[in-house]
């Protein structure tokens, strides 16, 4: 609870320095109940995010364009039901190694709430808009953003969303791109909804044309899957199709990275083809039919995961960081200190960035610690696809000269 406080009252001072260029310490103190001295914590928690500077009895804003890169800051549903686009006007990261990404496209309806409601009540959102998104989209940007050469593949209706897609997708920096369409399933949609209170998020999703990708058409793909050095899926398209690429992937000696989200009972078999397996504490309680919580909980079932095939299992732990397993040792990575806005993209910005890295030929552990502090600055921005730049990456890891701390 004392977590959850401090998060909260930090989110406030960030809202607070946002609005108003600056703040003061004396002022938030009266204003929150607190210490001068909880306050000045705070301030220096919030130095790491790159977005504030302490001065002499307060702090200022420094850098708010790099984490609101939307036009205008402008957050709302069009009433055409447009998806706001995010500007991609930065300058691209050096490339190096490719990555082939299977997944999905979905247009996400987000709701920011103050807390979940309850069965059979009624809300107001104190805030809505309409974003891309979409696991595979997700990760297909931050890969991209993190400096790989990118290929995404995914499917659409022909629809409205499905043009809003190809706008979106052609402008992210992606190297090419495959966007199969059907002719009467519409685009894939998610309810989105965000508490302000809880500091999370919960989603429905439709996954529609995702669902259709067909055997024919991932195999159009084999080519450029072959040339890849990291394929990286999830479970959000049609089962059969998802196998047919991770195994193919895998039989090239490809690295192959599953993230097994949303988790389904028939894709036990798909472990065992996949390098890698990124399941975060709810999927590696579904894999493993027991609860992952505790320390030893975590351990066991990475252990149990790991027995099933893949060579790395790699528990996303949200603000607590990952959890690692070869097979022979455990190891524990951190989060970066990071002031959440918008956690619905988390997993997949890790996953995203992961990939790209080890497709640069880094090693696991350099590329867990990136793909940590990639997330951590994800999680400071609105909207699950509005990913990060390397350079800034870059800026959070030399602005911790020790080991990222929770």
């Amino acid at each position: 609870m004392a977590h959850r406080y401090k998060q909260l009252r930090q989110h406030f001072i960030l809202s607070e320095i946002k609005k108003n260029k600056s703040v003061k310490v004396t002022t938030l103190a009266k204003t929150l109940c607190v210490a001068e001295r909880t306050i000045r914590r705070d301030i220096q928690d919030l130095k790491h995010t790159g977005l504030i500077q302490p001065q002499y009895g307060g702090a200022v804003l420094c850098c708010i364009k790099d984490a609101f890169p939307y036009e205008e800051n402008k957050l709302y549903l069009h009433t055409n039901m447009d998806i706001n686009m995010f500007s991609f006007k930065q300058a691209s990261p050096p490339q190096n190694g490719r990555v082939f990404i299977l997944g999905s496209f979905n247009t996400d309806l987000v709701y920011r709430l103050q807390h979940f409601p309850d069965s059979g009540e009624t809300i107001r959102a104190l805030n809505s808009c309409c974003l891309p998104g979409g696991k595979g989209s997700n990760q297909a940007v931050a890969a991209c953003r993190a400096g790989a050469h990118t290929h995404f593949a995914a499917k659409v209706g022909e629809d409205e969303f499905a043009a809003k897609a190809q706008q979106f997708l052609g402008n992210v920096g992606l190297e090419s791109l495959t966007l199969f369409s059907h002719p009467s399933i519409p685009t894939g949609s998610a309810v989105v909804m965000i508490s302000e209170d809880a500091g999370d998020n919960a989603i429905v999703i439709n996954p529609g044309a995702n669902q259709t990708i067909s055997a024919d058409e991932v195999m159009t793909c084999y080519d450029t899957i072959g040339e890849s050095d990291v394929f990286l899926t999830q479970l959000e398209n049609n089962p059969d199709a998802t196998a047919m690429a991770l195994k193919f992937a895998h039989t090239c000696g490809i690295t192959t990275i599953l993230n097994p989200a949303p988790w389904r009972e028939s894709a036990r078999d798909l472990l065992s083809w996949a390098t890698i397996v990124t399941p975060n504490l709810t999927e590696a309680e579904s894999i493993v039919g027991s609860p992952v919580r505790t320390e030893d909980e975590i351990r066991r079932a990475a252990e149990a995961i790991h027995h099933t095939g893949p060579q790395l299992v790699i528990i996303t732990l949200g603000n607590k960081g990952c959890w690692l397993f070869d097979g022979l040792q455990h190891r524990s990575f951190p989060a970066f200190p990071a002031v959440n806005i918008d956690t619905a993209g988390a997993g997949d910005a890790f996953n995203g960035a992961l990939a790209a890295q080890l497709a640069s030929g880094v090693n696991i552990t350099s590329a867990l610690i990136y793909a940590g502090a990639f997330a951590s600055l994800a999680v400071e921005r609105q909207g699950a696809s509005n990913m990060p730049e390397h350079n800034v990456v870059i800026k959070r890891l030399n602005s911790l000269t020790n080991s990222p701390s929770t």
